[in-house]
């Protein structure tokens, strides 16, 4: 396996972990056919997603009236 192969094989194992924290599930998407570009937008994607529902949490505890 090549250092290509292996950054991608990580990049999966944490886009599988992170979606499985998040919602508590595992989906059975097949990521192996995304290229590397692709996967580390997802997890960017899933990163971002985080952050925004850490920022509306804590605007609710923050301003409940809103």
């Amino acid at each position: 396996m090549d250092q290509a192969d292996h950054q991608k094989q990580q990049l999966i194992r944490w886009i599988q972990a992170e979606v499985a924290r998040s919602l508590g599930r595992r989906y059975a998407v097949k990521l192996e056919l995304l290229d590397a570009a692709s996967l580390r937008d997802l997890q960017r994607l899933l990163r971002d997603l985080d952050h925004e529902k850490q920022m509306a949490v804590r605007n609710a505890r923050l301003f409940p009236w809103q």
